[in-house]
């Protein structure tokens, strides 16, 4: 499964996060949109862009991981760097990733990135486009095998 079932924050605590609200969409693709994120990587990302985020305090609302791109809603303080994000997202996470033991196929990012801002209002129908990317590229879902662990947060 590609997108994560689970809603990484609560709808009550959506309601009583702090002043600034400042959301925005994250969205890159691997190298020539090779199928490169396999169940083994998808599992490290995840893991990767959690513990990158929570070190940069930004809050990570939904994440999304096909076999060519990934998709991040997440929320931010007004004097964020996201050029900076980004770069510590991608760069850091093909590094690491690709010197995973069980990283078969490698990981390179394309280049570009989408960043687009997010309304409070419309952040519901964020959260559920990013939770439908499965059914938009069903060709690109990435297969949980029993064996693989699968990360929610509660």
């Amino acid at each position: 499964m590609g997108v994560v079932d689970l809603p990484l924050i609560g709808r009550k605590q959506l309601a009583r996060m702090a002043a600034h609200k400042i959301f925005f969409h994250l969205t890159w693709s691997t190298h020539r949109r090779m199928p490169m994120i396999d169940g083994p990587t998808r599992n490290f990302l995840d893991e990767f862009f959690r513990r990158t985020i929570i070190k940069e305090d930004v809050t990570l609302i939904a994440v999304a991981f096909l076999r060519s791109h990934v998709h991040l809603l997440v929320r931010c303080g007004p004097r964020i760097d996201l050029g900076h994000l980004v770069q510590l997202l991608k760069g850091g996470s093909s590094y690491a990733a690709s010197r995973q033991p069980d990283n078969k196929l490698g990981l390179r990012w394309n280049r570009q990135y989408s960043v687009t801002s997010v309304s409070p209002k419309l952040l519901q129908t964020a959260i559920d486009y990013i939770e439908g990317q499965n059914q938009r590229h069903p060709t690109e879902t990435i297969n949980t095998l029993k064996s693989e662990p699968r990360n929610h947060c509660a």
